[in-house]
């Protein structure tokens, strides 16, 4: 459960989370894993209705499984350059996330397909001043790609901008001309490390580990799909006076595939861990650690044309996460090693602004994993995590002001998510 990695945990990944760490290992050493991530999120007592009108919004308000099991690996390299200066290179996905609905739920105006992926290549070095004191540092290069997938209501937009301007209504229902929304984006962006470790006894170990905050610019494409129908209503708005060509025109344009960018701000982490070797056969382990989500007040995506298309954005306005952990390591004698763990994990997602996106809820973690060292140079790792999440909820308006608000469109939508999450890990090591 992440228990004891702030203060040099059991093998070389601890650099992830302090790369002062480096200095607790000797030798070449070389690690590759793979960690399966299985979770569930299933939607139920849902409910969806138009904005100001509240007519229902048709679609399924219950669903199956909406999160996506996903395969990440990892990989970590140690160089000691003598017994007290060490070089590291660690590459790992630190970020990542998908959920997918059916298109024709009832939400789907909110969400259908969102994905996250990062990819962190980080060099490290770790420098021991003394018997005591270790420092380390490391930067981060790191590779976000992103897709974000919703469904419009062209009818309801449609009828809407018609009914404002008095210009007559050929066949623009709610509901009935609905289309989609698909965006892509990447980017590389930058940011650091900075660690220190101090044995006060040589049977403690403390560890203090940050990880800045990562700043992605985003940029891609926005695809619009839109029913072929659209483009008939659409030439009849324009045949009706010079009101109906600026409406014509300005349905045309919204619905207009092109360019588009979005800032996210990956959040800084601090972590501070413990260990302590209570005998030669028995550890015990502790970690808390402040994730600063704060920063992340709203997902605001910039089309290339904002006179046309103006930023579509959700408010987040997510809190600052906290992370418990309490962890015990037995080495009865021989190759094995056994570890258990329980975590407390609060969710950064405020229940005012949680979206379909990301259902997210407070975790705790239930974890245990074995060590086999095959030979002096060869070991295996591999754990598992059955993390217990809270029910969450979704409670979004869509306002009364469709030019102000950018979710007036997507509606209102309640309901609750029933959520867990299974990890699986196996890693291989290597000493040279």
């Amino acid at each position: 459960a992440y228990a004891g990695v702030s203060a040099g945990g059991s093998d070389i990944s601890t650099m992830f989370f302090n790369p002062a760490t480096l200095t607790r290992y000797e030798g070449n050493q070389l690690q590759f894993g793979l960690t399966e991530i299985v979770p569930s999120a299933k939607f139920s007592g849902g409910a969806a209705s138009r904005s100001v009108t509240g007519t229902p919004i048709s679609g399924a308000t219950a669903t199956g499984n909406v999160a996506r099991s996903a395969t990440l690996p990892t990989f970590y390299a140690l160089w000691s350059l003598d017994q007290d200066l060490k070089l590291g290179l660690s590459v790992n996905v630190p970020f990542g996330l998908t959920t997918e609905y059916d298109p024709a739920w009832a939400g789907r105006y909110h969400a259908i397909k969102s994905h996250l992926e990062t990819l962190d290549i980080t060099p490290t070095v770790a420098y021991r001043m003394d018997p005591k004191w270790s420092v380390g540092a490391a930067f981060v290069a790191r590779r976000a790609k992103a897709e974000l997938s919703t469904g419009l209501d062209v009818g309801y937009q449609g009828a809407a901008l018609l009914n404002k301007l008095s210009v007559a209504n050929p066949g623009f229902v709610p509901g009935g001309q609905d289309g989609t929304l698909d965006v892509n984006g990447s980017s590389w962006a930058y940011g650091y490390k900075l660690g220190l470790t101090y044995d006060p006894a040589a049977t403690v170990h403390l560890g203090l580990g940050y990880q800045s905050s990562v700043r992605e610019t985003l940029k891609g494409t926005a695809t619009f799909t839109i029913p072929g129908s659209v483009a008939g209503l659409i030439g009849s708005v324009a045949g009706s006076g010079a009101t109906g060509r600026f409406a014509a025109t300005a349905m045309a344009n919204a619905a207009t595939s092109g360019s588009v960018s979005a800032v996210v701000d990956l959040p800084a982490t601090l972590s501070l861990g413990l260990i302590w070797d209570l005998s030669g056969t028995f550890s015990l382990a502790a970690e808390i650690a402040q994730t600063k989500w704060s920063g992340f007040k709203e997902l605001r995506i910039r089309f290339s044309n904002p006179a046309a298309q103006p930023d579509a954005f959700t408010t987040e306005n997510w809190k600052d996460s906290m992370f418990y952990a309490v962890g015990a390591t037995c080495r009865p004698g021989g190759a094995w090693t056994y570890r258990a763990g329980l975590a407390l994990d609060r969710s950064p997602v405020p229940d005012a602004t949680r979206t379909p996106r990301i259902p997210d809820a407070d975790r705790t973690w239930a974890s245990a994993g074995v060590s086999c060292q095959v030979t002096k140079a060869f070991g295996l790792d591999a754990g598992y995590s059955h993390l217990f999440c809270k029910n969450s909820t979704v409670n979004l308006q869509g306002g009364t002001d469709s030019t102000a608000q950018t979710q007036f469109f997507a509606g209102n939508l309640s309901g609750t998510y029933k959520n867990s999450i299974d990890i699986l890990a196996v890693q291989a090591r290597y000493s040279f």
